[in-house]
């Protein structure tokens, strides 16, 4: 890591430190190498019901490195259990809710030691039966379906994979140049594939690095993005500044 990236890491920390909770504290001084990850996860707390915070949960270790907490594990099988006959997870809300909430649960699972193939199969069958390019296509509006689609086909062997990670690989790429995507949003999603590429995408880790670096304001956060507060956006960056920077 040059100094320049490591100069932004512990800036990104600081920020997350002087505004974060006792969680996003936790997690930053994890990542920086302060406290052990499982400080962090300690504090974890999500619903048992509730699919949207078990997967929360568990992408909390993904970035810390934690999957195999045995606190991660029991997550990652009550979340599991919630997959639908069709394959899919997330039954009974919009069809693009629905396939957003199977592509990135699936993804976490196929990272953790607990998930049946099968099962991981079945859910990338379920994305990738109604899958067409046009999904992964304009603009700012399709970050969602291309983060789901990269992070399920980068971690599950799908006879469609290869097919589906080359568009969302264009797709990214395109979004990233053409600034439909910031880099923290643009890198949020190679740390999920747990790539510092994907297949078709013009882009370059160098690339990525620099805009994290030209991005982060003079105080050490990131800009907020879609759900994501400051405090959870600079999280984000942090974590890609120590992925991509090597």
């Amino acid at each position: 890591m040059n100094q320049a990236t490591a100069d932004a890491v512990l800036s990104a920390a600081a920020y997350v430190d002087a505004r974060g909770d006792a969680l996003a504290r936790a997690r930053a001084a994890a990542l920086i190498g302060r406290a052990p990850a499982a400080d962090a996860v300690a504090q974890l707390a999500p619903e048992r019901s509730d699919a949207a915070s078990l997967r929360a949960a568990l992408e909390v270790c993904d970035d810390l490195r934690a999957l195999e907490d045995p606190r991660a594990e029991a997550w990652a099988r009550e979340l599991a259990s919630g997959q639908a006959r069709d394959g899919g997870f997330a039954p009974g809300l919009p069809s693009d809710v629905r396939w957003f909430e199977t592509g990135m649960i699936a993804g976490q699972l196929a990272k953790t030691r607990c998930a049946r193939p099968a099962s991981l199969l079945a859910a990338a069958d379920f994305l990738a039966r109604d899958f067409s390019p046009e999904r992964v296509q304009g603009g700012s509006s399709s970050w969602g379906a291309i983060a789901a689609h990269a992070h399920c086909f980068a971690n599950v062997d799908h006879d469609a994979s290869d097919a589906i990670l080359q568009w969302c690989g264009r797709e990214l790429s395109r979004g990233f140049l053409t600034r439909a995507f910031d880099a923290v949003r643009t890198a949020r999603v190679l740390v999920w594939c747990d790539a510092h590429g994907l297949p078709g995408a013009q882009l370059a880790r160098e690339d990525l690095l620099i805009g994290l670096l030209t991005e982060q304001e003079s105080d050490g956060g990131f800009a907020a993005w879609g759900d994501r507060d400051a405090v959870a956006s600079t999280l984000d960056g942090l974590v890609a500044l120590r992925r991509l920077g090597g």
